[in-house]
């Protein structure tokens, strides 16, 4: 029997570990509203909870100050398209699941120059951030 608590992702990762890894790379997502920079963080770190956590949608939106999971599926499928969209975004959310794999920890960052990963996730992050704002406004 499954219970909540099993999850079949790529390796077991805690939604506090997911979590914490996105916030250092694009800001806290768990905060109550709707700003664009937490949205993206919060819609990243749902989207990575689901595939490489293998966590529940219902038990991601718990996480997430208790949304409901219809809103957890409409982040996996935005960050989907925007990974699709934009490179670069593509790109910042490899360097993110390379710092939650255990096995790469140190490896993923050498192949690129100092300072290297700094330089995508704010490059990313204003891109994306502007992007959101065009589109709400």
């Amino acid at each position: 029997m499954r219970t909540s608590e099993h999850r079949t992702g790529l390796w077991r990762l805690s939604l506090e570990q997911i979590d914490a890894t996105v916030a250092d790379h694009l800001g806290n997502g768990r905060v109550p509203g709707n700003q664009a920079a937490a949205c993206l963080s919060r819609q990243v770190s749902m989207y990575l909870a689901k595939n490489v956590g293998g966590w529940s949608t219902t038990r991601i939106g718990r996480f997430y100050n208790g949304r409901h999971h219809t809103t957890v599926l409409h982040a996996i499928e935005k960050i989907e398209r925007l990974r699709q969209m934009d490179d670069s975004l593509d790109a910042l959310i490899e360097v993110i699941t390379a710092a939650l794999s255990p096995g790469t920890e140190g490896r993923f960052t050498e192949r690129f120059e100092p300072g290297w990963t700094a330089a995508l996730v704010e490059s990313v992050t204003g891109r994306v951030l502007k992007e959101i704002l065009r589109l709400y406004n």
